[in-house]
């Protein structure tokens, strides 16, 4: 696996944080800034739950990192929440870890978010596989389209109802749909 990450000092404690992962940051606030060229107001609705930030996206090739992203980035507009950059303070933070392992006939990619309080403690940990019944030269082909959209959402829907519980952030409700756990359990 190639490693595109630095290392850099976040509240006393060297993190890794990828250069995609920045990217991921920019996009995701970007998005829900709401960019106007114009300069007109943007009617956006109202984010809900405690802010998060993404620090890091490990494991992906390029292509696949950049339609994960904008699959996550999709998910969570959909589901508003509240993704900020990198550089603002968050009450949480986001680390990813995607890894593909090929046995058999079959090629499973597996991924992992940590999320972090600001005290650097893990709050949470989502994670889940995917398995094609292929078996490729370069096993991340199998991540594609499909994979990623539904790792994107089953991602953003367990960080949905961590993000707006009541315990979390307190005055908002879970959002409606599918409650956490299924393939992707909460660790």
């Amino acid at each position: 696996m190639l490693e595109r990450s630095w290392g850099r000092r976040v509240i006393g404690t060297l993190w890794r944080v990828s250069r995609p992962g920045g990217l991921l940051a920019a996009v995701c606030t970007l998005a829900l800034a709401g960019c106007n060229p114009d300069n007109q107001t943007v009617s956006i609705a109202q984010p809900r739950g405690a802010t998060v930030a993404f620090d890091s996206l490990d494991g992906l090739p390029p292509g696949q990192f950049q339609k994960l992203v904008r699959n996550l980035n999709d998910e969570a507009q959909a589901r508003r929440l509240a993704v900020i950059s990198r550089e603002q303070s968050s009450a949480y933070r986001v680390r990813g870890y995607l890894a593909v392992k090929v046995a058999k006939h079959q090629t499973t990619v597996s991924w992992v978010w940590d999320i972090f309080d600001q005290d650097e403690h893990r709050a949470l940990r989502i994670s889940g596989e995917e398995t094609a019944k292929v078996r490729q030269r370069d096993a991340w082909t199998v991540a594609d389209d499909a994979m990623l959209s539904r790792i994107a959402r089953n991602s953003m829907e367990q960080l949905a109802v961590f993000l707006t519980s009541p315990e979390v952030a307190p005055g908002t409700s879970p959002p409606v749909g599918r409650a956490a756990g299924g393939d992707g359990g909460v660790a």
